[in-house]
């Protein structure tokens, strides 16, 4: 039996883990080295890995700005997955407000939206084969647009770069009125290729034992 119906279209929105992709100024560098190589005489490929919870495509716990919140695993699965809206905010906006979000046409009883923004040029230009540096002008979602998220009854927020609130103060407070209210979050999401509109959403993070975030794969289905 089919996953999915005939016809339906997968779209990839996970950055690939890489070096090359930039982290949060205060993680480390993602690294990929080798441990055993065939090449060298070895009898398998194995890699050490090493990554920040909130490297790459990657979503945040409750736990992760909120000291009694929700560790990963105390989040349902379905929490991660089902329909979404996919909206629009013009390039030319520096961050996004509750104006915003009300000129996206979003549907109201949306629990899962996604924001794509000018930040995913970023990933449309990127050859994956040069460094990314990090942005402190990225588009993020203010405080009172975190409100307005909380109010219309999100659950779920991604957004197309490293953190969902923009750089500097404001940061903070966005990601604890999201968290503090239950709204879950995914960052650094590949929506370079994706159209406005309703999909599928599936995003699966590592399921760690003691997680205030992980890395994710994520996916959306249209024509599902």
């Amino acid at each position: 039996m089919p996953l999915f119906a005939p016809g339906a279209r997968v779209i990839d929105i996970t950055v690939p883990f890489s070096p090359l992709v930039p982290t949060w100024p205060s993680h480390p560098v993602s690294a990929v080295e080798p441990m055993t190589r065939v090449a060298q005489g070895d009898r398998s490929n194995v890699s050490r890995i090493s990554i920040s919870s909130h490297a790459g495509t990657h979503v945040d716990a409750n736990w992760h700005f909120i000291d009694d919140g929700k560790k990963l695993l105390e989040i349902p699965i379905d929490r991660w997955l089902g329909p979404c809206w996919v909206a629009h905010i013009p390039d030319e906006r520096p961050c996004v407000e509750p104006a915003d979000l009300e000129a996206a046409n979003i549907p109201p009883g949306t629990e899962r939206l996604l924001l794509r923004t000018r930040n995913s040029r970023d990933w449309a230009a990127w050859d994956r084969e040069s460094p990314l540096p990090f942005r402190e002008d990225y588009v993020g979602v203010t405080p009172e647009g975190a409100r307005w998220l909380v109010d219309r009854g999100v659950r779920l927020i991604g957004i197309d770069y490293l953190s969902v609130g923009p750089y500097g103060p404001a940061n903070r407070e966005s990601h604890l009125t999201l968290l503090g209210n239950d709204v879950l979050i995914a960052e650094t999401l590949d929506l370079s290729q994706v159209a406005a509109g309703p999909y599928d959403l599936v995003c699966l993070p590592l399921k760690l034992a003691v997680g205030d975030g992980a890395p994710a794969r994520a996916y959306l289905v249209q024509g599902a």
